[in-house]
C-alpha cells in the first residue's frame, strides 16, 4: 500500500461513527478496495446503502490515500429500510422493520463536510427506482448495505453487469441471522451465474470476484 501503511494501521487514524459496522467489517471493506486498485481493475467505486456514512468515509479516505481518480458514488434513499419481504423474517433478538435506520442526505454530507473530504456523488432512492444511467458504466468495487432480501436483489440487478472481470464486491450481513434475506437474495442471484459467493469468516461478510 501506499507510503507502507497496512489497512489495519490505517484504520486506527480516525474514528467508526455509528454502531451500523464494525472494524472488523470495515478492515475487510478497505482490505477488498486495495486489490481492487492494486489490481488496476477497470471502474468506479459504489456503495449501495451509505447511511450516515460510516464506511463511506473511510472508502473516501483510503481512495484519496492511494491518489485514486476512481469516482465513489453512494445510493440511499435515507427513508430506512423498504417493507419486509417474508426472505427476511427471523426470530433474532435484534428486529428491523420498515423505516429503520433512517436518517438524512443532511447528516451524511454533514459528516464528510466535517471531515474536510470530498463528498461521494450522492444518489437518492429506493436502488430499482434510480435511473440506470445514475451507474457507472464500469464499476470496479462495490459494497452492499441493503440489509433485506428486495434490496440485495436490486443491488444485484443494478450492478452485476457492469461488473469488470475481477471486480470486488463485500456484501453486508451475509450469513447474519438477523437478516436472513442477505444470504438468500445473493445465493438465489447467482445460483445460474459463473460466481459463488465467499463467507468472510467470523464476521457476518460476504464476498464475491466477478469472472
Amino acid at each position: 500500500m501506499t507510503d507502507n501503511v497496512a489497512v489495519d494501521e490505517f484504520m486506527t487514524r480516525f474514528p467508526i461513527i455509528s454502531n451500523m459496522v464494525t472494524h472488523a467489517h470495515v478492515e475487510q471493506v478497505l482490505s477488498h478496495l486495495v486489490d481492487v486498485l492494486d489490481d488496476e481493475i477497470e471502474g468506479d467505486v459504489v456503495e449501495l446503502g451509505c447511511n450516515v456514512g460510516t464506511t463511506s468515509l473511510f472508502i473516501r479516505r483510503m481512495l484519496d490515500h492511494r491518489h485514486s481518480d476512481k469516482v465513489f458514488h453512494v445510493y440511499d434513499s435515507f427513508e430506512g429500510l423498504p417493507e419486509k419481504d417474508e426472505m427476511d423474517e427471523s426470530s433474532h433478538v435484534n428486529q428491523y422493520d420498515k423505516g429503520s435506520c433512517t436518517t438524512s442526505i443532511d447528516i451524511f454530507k454533514d459528516n464528510f463536510r466535517r471531515e474536510a473530504l470530498e463528498v461521494p456523488k450522492t444518489h437518492i432512492g429506493w436502488f430499482k427506482e434510480i435511473a440506470d444511467d445514475e451507474y457507472p458504466e464500469k464499476i470496479a468495487f462495490a459494497f452492499f448495505d441493503g440489509d433485506f432480501y428486495t434490496s440485495i436483489l436490486d443491488s444485484f440487478e443494478k450492478t452485476y453487469d457492469r461488473l469488470a472481470v475481477g471486480a470486488k464486491v463485500v456484501i453486508h450481513d451475509y450469513g447474519w441471522e438477523a437478516l436472513p434475506g442477505v444470504k438468500q437474495a445473493c445465493d438465489e442471484f447467482l445460483a445460474d451465474r459463473p460466481e459463488k459467493m465467499i463467507k468472510i469468516e467470523g464476521i457476518s461478510l460476504g464476498l464475491l470476484v466477478k469472472q
